[in-house]
């Protein structure tokens, strides 16, 4: 459309000339302008745009692949502080609105997603603002203004020329904002009735851009190839391309498979900035959270939640063989402004965190988590149920709110649990010592874990383990907490409500808490190791000042994590063959169990041959069995269980500076005593 008034007519051969190098995407017509949400627009200096003397009316067409975290501009002329010239502007729920002078309309619900919306805005002369969609007026107000001076201001498209407060609890935070989708034909008139001629024009509304175009991929959470064998494997998880080219470095991905009989995965993937996240058969992700603390950096609780580039964390397997699989996930808990928690001035060391992941061929993993720390009384949390959500996705997408979880104790008492939080209260305990759950995620196989069960101080001041029903900020948009500053996004913001499910998201629905497994001051005045054991416990307090500043203090903390078809219960034996592991011993010698490892660790090497003699009852079983021999370089070419030969087993060698070590996989399951030998 082409009138004789129009004073600016943007082709996209013209924007691709004078902007950035996304391309472009079939539009209405020929091609549009694709935007990429990140930092993209189109700038024309304000000599290059003509002023209307009086009336002007802006028409254009909008595809949207996702909506703004802060006010964005389509197209704008207006003063550096906004507060002069005119603005066509999205919000974060998709509504469109027209500010002229300080005068506002807006739309009254927001423009689809992955659709050709028409805006078109009309300022007309000493009458008022009129905003129109495909076609419709759908709001005006009022303004006696005759003229608006935007002749000395640039015209910014699809970006906005300065910081803007980002919506909801970050308003303190402003961010810069881009429009994230096409844009195509855009003009502007100095005319009135160019308005009421696109009103009366019959709309018809065009194709919207397919996902098989470039660019213009269909955005899901990379989880890696859909069958993984067992085993950890550097595997490029891609995203989609506007994304995937603002990473710098070399990128190393890991995912963790377990075989097409446990179709799960583990990935850790530099998006999330490696945080560990089982992705079910159904594509489901869940992150049992990280080291988070106290809020002394000023900018938000300190956790890899606030590292939006993966700047403070790394990710490396250190040991693959087909009896166990090890990755170390790296990383510093920052706040949003990248500082680190308790840093020393003298030193400059901060908190640092680090989780090895163990994990088994029959799907179990062992998640160790250490803490290095000056401040190991003060407020933290290890633990939290975090479901993470693919653009598409609503948490009620993969929560039940009739069944969000099941846990269970050591002694079998059981309990399930639907959504019926109270609307004021943000947690409440589940069972008594519960120390096992199993969350539900519209899956056939789902998430669990297991914490260890010592009887110290947790974090909540009580005892022993304790699995808390969280609610966490009530969403206004979704039954469940419904939040959007992570994943993925690379705004610096602490919070953020979704609104939409328009880009990845989190939930939220239990917290867990349980005794350290141990407390060791490794550096600074004296040593001391906290034990449960021994009785000498961490006094929490919600502390933000270090005790001893010059002192080190290392934490570390255990729990097992899988997938299971069945519900918390069922656990039970697991639970128990890893917090009460049955006796082993070899040629009488009794061979130590390593709960860190979940595995028999035996001290002297055997020449000839190996009888292990396993103590397994109901209280002690077996499920699944691990034994590493330090200085064994060969594995066993047969291997017999109570005289008869065993297949099934896996062994491999590891070799490190220090020498090899045999590492055998026996996938039994036994409440009764039995013998290995080979």
């Amino acid at each position: 459309m082409l009138y004789t008034t129009c004073i600016l007519k943007v082709a996209v051969a013209a924007l691709l000339s004078l902007s950035f190098q996304d391309g472009s995407v079939p539009g209405v017509e020929g091609q549009a302008m694709l935007f990429d949400g990140f930092d993209s627009k189109v700038v024309l200096s304000s000599a290059e745009v003509p002023a209307p003397d009086a009336d002007f009316t802006i028409d254009l067409w909008v595809c949207p692949l996702s909506f703004p975290k802060s006010p964005c501009p389509v197209v704008c002329r207006k003063a550096d502080d906004g507060a002069h010239g005119w603005d066509l502007w999205l919000d974060c729920f998709g509504k469109v609105h027209f500010t002229v002078e300080g005068v506002e309309v807006a739309s009254g619900h927001g423009i689809p997603l992955r659709q050709w919306s028409r805006l078109t805005a009309l300022f007309r002369s000493g009458e008022g603002i009129y905003l129109a969609i495909d076609g419709k007026e759908v709001a005006m107000a009022p303004l006696a203004l005759t003229f608006v001076e935007q002749a000395p201001y640039d015209l910014w498209v699809g970006r906005t020329p300065a910081r803007t407060p980002s919506f909801f609890e970050n308003k303190d935070i402003p961010i810069y904002s881009s429009f994230d989708g096409a844009m195509d034909q855009l003009d502007i008139y100095a005319d009135k009735e160019v308005y009421k001629k696109i009103l009366r024009k019959k709309f018809i509304r065009p194709a919207a851009p397919g996902a098989d175009i470039p660019g213009f991929e269909e955005r899901v959470l990379p989880s890696g190839p859909e069958q993984v064998d067992f085993g950890a494997w550097y595997v490029p998880l891609k995203y989609y391309d506007a994304f995937d080219r603002r990473w710098r470095g070399s990128l190393d991905d890991i995912v963790v498979g377990f075989g097409p009989q446990q179709p799960w995965k583990v990935v850790f993937w530099h998006g999330i900035s490696y945080a560990p996240c089982f992705v079910t058969e159904k594509g489901n992700w869940m992150s049992n959270e990280f080291v988070e603390r106290a809020k002394v950096t000023k900018w938000g609780c300190p956790e890899s939640m606030s590292d939006k580039h993966a700047d403070f964390s790394s990710v490396r397997i250190i040991e693959n063989t087909p009896a166990r699989t090890v990755v170390v996930w790296r990383h510093l808990p920052v706040g949003v402004n990248q500082k680190i928690p308790f840093q020393s001035e003298e030193t400059q060391w901060g908190d640092c965190s680090e989780e090895t992941y163990i994990c088994y061929p029959d799907g179990v993993c062992v998640r160790k988590m250490e803490l290095w720390t000056s401040a190991p009384s003060a407020w933290m949390e290890w633990s939290q149920s975090l479901q993470v959500l693919h653009p598409s996705q609503r948490p009620e997408d993969v929560l039940d709110t009739a069944r969000i979880m099941s846990v269970a104790a050591m002694d079998g008492r059981s309990e399930t649990y639907g959504w019926d939080l109270g609307e004021n209260r943000q947690d409440l305990p589940s069972l008594p010592g519960a120390n096992i759950q199993v969350t539900y995620l519209n899956s056939q196989w789902n998430p669990y874990l297991i914490l260890e069960d010592g009887a110290g101080l947790n974090e909540k001041s009580t005892r022993g383990p304790r699995i808390d029903r969280y609610s966490g900020r009530r969403s206004e948009f979704s039954v469940f907490p419904w939040r959007n500053h992570w994943p993925v996004t690379q705004d610096y913001v602490i919070g953020r409500h979704a609104v939409v499910a328009d880009a990845p998201s989190h939930s939220y629905t239990a917290t867990q808490y349980n005794a350290p497994h141990s407390v060791e001051k490794v550096s600074g005045p004296g040593d001391a190791v906290y034990s449960p054991v021994e009785g000498v416990e961490i006094p929490y307090t919600s502390k933000a000042v270090p005790e001893e500043p010059t002192a080190t203090w290392k934490i570390t903390k255990l729990m097992l994590l899988g997938c299971t078809e069945g519900d918390a219960v069922d656990l039970l034996p697991l639970a128990k063959s890893w917090l009460r592991a049955p006796k082993m011993t070899c040629s009488g010698k009794e061979v130590p169990y390593d709960v860190t490892q979940r595995a028999y660790v035996i001290s002297s090497v055997v020449e000839k041959s190996y009888v292990f003699n396993v103590q397994a009852s109901p209280e002690h079983p077996a499920s699944g069995l691990c034994i590493i021999i330090p200085g064994e370089s060969e594995a066993p070419s047969a291997l017999k269980v109570d005289g008869k030969e065993f297949k099934e087993f896996k062994a491999g060698v590891k070799t490190e500076w220090d020498g090899p070590s045999l590492i055998l996989w026996l996938p039994i399951e036994s409440d009764k005593t039995f013998e290995i030998a080979f």
